[in-house]
């Protein structure tokens, strides 16, 4: 199921309707953090609407937790010396 909707997601919503950086953190063999950057409230709230839509509802229909948490985006960091293949785990 979470190779599914991973799946999915990064052919279909990934940078798309504004999005301006997406990444997921596999904590586990069947869980994710997803985390989406959107430049302002306006531009999720049409994400959400126009692209996710009901997207949600399916994955809790299959069985799993879904938990969103909107906020501002501060303190992020990367050191200067990190190469996009270092985040690469495969």
């Amino acid at each position: 199921m979470k190779n599914s909707v991973v799946d999915y997601m990064s052919k279909h919503l990934d940078l798309t309707h504004g999005m301006m950086m997406c990444f997921r953190c596999h904590l586990s063999e069947n869980q994710i953090l997803n985390i989406m950057v959107f430049p302002d409230q306006q531009t999720k709230e049409g994400f959400s609407k126009n692209a996710a839509g009901d997207l949600s509802s399916q994955i809790k229909a299959m069985g799993a937790k879904v938990e969103f948490l909107h906020g501002p985006l501060s303190h992020f960091g990367i050191a200067g010396d990190v190469t996009l293949d270092q985040l690469r785990s495969d």
